[in-house]
């Protein structure tokens, strides 16, 4: 994890990925004075390659997942340098999908999820991934309409959520999760302000013209 100055944030996407719910979050994150790695998960493990979205855009990651160290747990180790302050993952059915199959992903998921401090988010189909690394069972848990069924059961899932209520916070597991597209900016700026601070969050927020 990064010193308390400088937060970093690792953002995984894959082929299928909603762009906006990616970009959107990278972008405010990194107006916050946030350090952000873009991986990519896809099977190829190609550290080069684009990654073709739901729409059709193509993002060019920094790294594919499996370049970084995963972080490993050791007695007697304070090195926590491997692990990220913030493990945000967006949504898109396609991209959810494949993250969600993937072992690597589950332990990074799993690792970070273990680890105290870290911050997780997910929005749209983004939580599906989460239980299919079996972490935060019983979370407070939103996302989009289409996925709410796969949620059910195995989070205490939160369905009429508006306003200020879109981004959902499960204190225990120190998760964030939120609904689609629309919600982004929010979600993206509820990240700023639990680890930079609502004055940071505030002055992020404010150039933007919100109406």
């Amino acid at each position: 994890m990064a010193a308390t100055d400088k937060k970093r944030a690792l953002v995984l996407i894959a082929d299928g990925t909603e762009e906006m719910e990616a970009v959107i979050t990278i972008d405010v994150l990194v107006r916050a004075g946030i350090e952000v790695t873009i991986a990519s998960t896809n099977p190829s493990e190609s550290t080069s390659e684009s990654v073709k979205c739901s729409r059709g855009v193509r993002i060019v990651p920094d790294t594919h997942l499996s370049a970084l160290p995963l972080p490993t747990p050791l007695e007697d180790n304070d090195d926590d340098s491997q692990y990220y302050d913030i493990l945000m993952i967006p949504g898109g059915a396609p991209g959810a999908k494949s993250m969600a199959e993937s072992p690597l992903v589950h332990r990074w998921i799993v690792a970070h999820h273990d680890k105290p401090g870290v911050l997780l988010a997910a929005v749209c189909a983004g939580p599906t991934v989460l239980k299919a690394a079996g972490v935060a069972e019983g979370a407070k848990v939103t996302s989009h309409p289409s996925v709410r069924e796969e949620l059910e059961g195995f989070f205490d899932y939160q369905d009429d959520v508006k306003g200020p209520a879109i981004v959902v916070k499960d204190e225990r597991n120190r998760l964030l999760t939120s609904r689609g597209p629309g919600s982004t900016f929010e979600l993206a700026l509820k990240i700023v302000e639990e680890v930079r601070g609502k004055e940071v969050m505030e002055s992020v927020r404010a150039p933007m013209m919100f109406p």
